[in-house]
């Protein structure tokens, strides 16, 4: 376990360096976008590791294929790329439960969804599709995300960092994580502006601004980790006990302190405000 950790965090050290020529990687979450994933992972009977990943293959799939069709589309036939966009809302139920259908075979094969049965979710938004409309969308989602389905969400780092910290755990902690992840998806972009705001003291951004902050935006690690800091204040640990979590996650993370501190700050503040309204 310790090894998967150290072979993920090398994948990921110089992803800046694949983006170029103008583009980035964006986030497609909204709060409706992911609230409707968790509600389908649930009619469905999808476990946690299922609807988290659901929402990060969606995400990467938008991002990816936006890039793709930018170049395909905009770049020849900038007229046509109203159309596209329009195209692209339409489909996004079946891109979705598309998402959803590759990772119930990838992993929950129990549950994997049958065509007959999307077929049927699909019908109850009002979109009418055959299966061969979704066996496509199955089959383009699954190329342009490169096969690639086994990525890490951000629960899968935080049930790690529960597994190795030396501190003791308990079924309540567990059940906060859990809480607070489906919090962080949720209002993930609200997390990250937040994050963004402190470090440079703009909402908004020039592209070589927001390539610099891609790390803030696209670190699971420490957002996982700052998941487990926040869980163990919620439950009343000690000051020394969370000053020690922080500082031994901090290290693992190869993060300062103060930048977890940070992260866990914010987002109970983002929770505080959430729940006064």
């Amino acid at each position: 376990m310790v090894q998967w950790f150290k072979l993920y965090k090398k994948s990921i050290q110089d992803f800046k360096t694949f983006y170029f020529n103008g583009t980035y990687p964006f986030r497609s979450f909204s709060p409706k976008v992911v609230q409707f994933i968790f509600k389908l992972a649930d009619e469905c009977g999808m476990d946690n590791t299922v609807k988290y990943k659901c929402v990060e293959l969606y995400d990467r799939f938008l991002s990816e294929y936006f890039i793709y069709k930018h170049k395909k589309i905009y770049s020849k036939h900038s007229n046509k790329w109203v159309q596209f966009l329009k195209q692209c809302k339409k489909q996004s139920y079946l891109r979705v439960m598309s998402c959803m259908q590759l990772l119930s075979k990838y992993a929950q094969q129990s549950l994997s969804l049958k065509l007959k049965d999307i077929k049927v979710i699909l019908e109850r938004t009002g979109r009418i599709y055959t299966k061969k409309n979704i066996r496509y969308s199955e089959a383009e989602v699954l190329r342009i995300v490169d096969y690639k389905l086994n990525e890490p969400s951000i629960f899968m780092l935080v049930e790690y960092f529960i597994e190795v910290i030396p501190f003791t755990t308990t079924d309540s902690l567990h059940s906060t994580c859990l809480l607070l992840t489906d919090f962080v998806y949720i209002y993930q972009q609200e997390l990250y502006d937040r994050l963004q705001y402190q470090n440079t003291g703009y909402r908004t951004y020039t592209y070589s601004e927001k390539l610099e902050l891609l790390d803030i935006e696209f670190d699971k690690i420490t957002t996982a980790a700052a998941v487990v800091v926040t869980a163990f204040y919620i439950l009343n640990s000690t000051d020394k006990t969370n000053e020690e979590l922080c500082l031994y996650l901090s290290n693992v993370c190869e993060k300062s302190f103060d930048y977890l501190l940070t992260i866990s700050t914010v987002l109970i503040s983002i929770i505080n405000s959430i729940c006064i309204e």
